[in-house]
């Protein structure tokens, strides 16, 4: 018996059909697998927090960063901006899954993963009359009467947290809701000290009175690693190793330098990237 020369193959005839469809499947399998490798089947709900060096009037270092996670990861974000200590408790309760720029504590990483993206190097910010009498944080702690302003819920490394500790203690520290009114608090004379970084000095205070003031580094050791904040409710550890490898691809193709050099003048983003610590390639027989 001859077959129709005209009739094709049952197979031939679905071919066209079967291979576009198989595709589009494929491609549905590969993106569920990449959600769920960054726990974002979800869209991540995840908060900024106004502070100079990291975001200010709609702009700065964090949502750079947030714009570039979406665009590698595939993930949708609910972004939104919220007073730091409503972060933490948000985080620690799981109605929050992430959080940028955040310091790891024993405590705080009971409750999230971090992973960290610049290294901050936190100083004193003083009215110029009072620089010339500090050259440690003990200087400042053994000055009678002299109050240190903080923001609420603000962490700021162990060697100026203990500092921290010690003037709580001795009903010497002032807490404020944000920068601007810490920085109106140091300018009123009502505290003699805030702790912060030369970005949060230039973004808080007009050009002509910053000779007012000056920045004395009285921190020993490297700078603080700033990370983002994983909430372990919503994220599992290899998830949050993905997270790690992102923003680690980042900083060796450039990206990350990009978005502090977009945001920082080039001597303070170079700061943020250092984290202090330099391998020796001398000892490897090698020159850097």
């Amino acid at each position: 018996m001859r077959m129709n020369a005209s009739a094709a193959p049952p197979l031939r005839r679905w071919h066209w059909l079967l291979v576009p469809l198989l595709g589009s499947l494929l491609a549905a399998v590969q993106a569920d697998e990449v959600a769920h490798g960054y726990g974002c089947d979800r869209p991540i709900r995840l908060a900024l927090y106004e502070n100079r060096v990291f975001y200010h009037d709609a702009q700065g270092i964090d949502p750079d960063l947030v714009a570039e996670l979406r665009r590698r990861s595939g993930c949708a974000f609910e972004v939104s901006v919220m007073p730091r200590s409503d972060i933490w408790r948000a985080l620690q309760a799981g109605t929050l899954d992430m959080a940028t720029s955040g310091i790891a504590t024993p405590e705080r990483e009971r409750f999230a993963y971090f992973v960290p993206y610049l290294y901050l190097r936190n100083k004193l910010i003083v009215p110029a009359s009072l620089a010339p009498q500090l050259v440690s944080m003990s200087d400042f702690v053994q000055m009678p009467g002299a109050r240190l302003g903080i923001i609420a819920s603000y962490r700021h490394g162990p060697f100026m947290d203990s500092s921290v500790r010690i003037l709580r203690l001795a009903g010497r520290v002032s807490e404020y809701p944000d920068e601007a009114t810490r920085f109106r608090a140091l300018a009123s004379g009502e505290v003699s000290a805030l702790i912060g970084h030369d970005l949060n000095l230039d973004g808080a205070v007009p050009a002509a009175e910053r000779l007012n003031y000056r920045l004395v580094d009285v921190a020993p050791g490297p700078a603080i690693p700033h990370g983002l904040v994983l909430a372990r409710a919503h994220f599992s550890a290899p998830q949050a190793a993905q997270w790690l490898r992102l923003i680690e691809a980042m900083r060796l193709d450039g990206r990350l330098a990009g978005i502090m050099r977009a945001n920082a003048p080039q001597p303070a983003a170079d700061e943020l990237l250092n984290s202090g610590y330099h391998y020796e390639l001398a000892k490897q027989g090698r020159q850097p």
